[in-house]
């Protein structure tokens, strides 16, 4: 058998894993039926994560610089707030469409933290919270960084609401129409503070 570099091995679990996940659930996502996944032995799966919560925290994290890379490709920066902020909604919600296993996955791992390491859950959501708050400084005039923080916690609870109807009702025209509603809202606040501010 050939010699896969540690690098790609590795990528390769990732990439199992959310497989697994999505379709398993955290607790029934062995490492055994990982490994399986990823047509590799268990013992090489121990020797690049060790543990099955390195692996998860791995997993996260890949799909947390998936949505940041969306979004930096996506969501040019030097634009009002309120355009910032309905394009972080729009581009992450639309990536729970074209990515359903990521998607499922990474809600997975996010309840599986919360309920067996709560400090843990806290980094996770917090990932985003930081990736959004980022986007939105870069505003062609920001907002006062209490008020970022404010909009990028909102803008999460917004994603976290739709995408879990997403996933209960597997609705694609449904989201898309809360997908505007939402940016129709956000962008009647932000519109309205960014003029107060001016």
């Amino acid at each position: 058998m050939a010699h896969v570099p540690t690098e790609v091995r590795r990528q390769q679990f990732i990439d199992a894993a959310i497989v697994v996940i999505a379709r398993d659930g955290v607790d029934g996502a062995t490492t055994r039926r990982i490994a399986q996944e990823a047509s590799a032995p268990l013992a090489t799966l121990h020797y690049c994560f060790q543990t099955k919560e390195n692996l998860l925290w791995a997993v996260f994290e890949y799909l947390a610089e998936m949505v940041g890379s969306d979004l930096e490709e996506r969501v040019p920066r030097g634009q009002s707030t309120a355009s910032i902020a309905v394009q972080i909604l729009t581009e992450t919600l639309l990536s729970a469409i074209d990515r359903p296993a990521a998607n499922r996955a990474q809600l997975e791992i996010w309840l599986w933290a919360e309920r067996n390491d709560p400090e843990a859950g806290v980094r996770l959501y917090d990932m985003y919270v930081e990736l959004w708050r980022d986007r939105l400084r870069a505003a062609k005039s920001p907002l006062p960084d209490d008020e970022i923080e404010s909009v990028a916690r909102v803008l999460l609870g917004l994603v976290d609401g739709l995408n879990n109807q997403f996933i209960a009702s597997a609705d694609e025209k449904l989201l898309r129409r809360e997908i505007d509603t939402a940016s129709a809202m956000l962008e009647a606040y932000l519109g309205r503070r960014s003029r107060r501010s001016a």
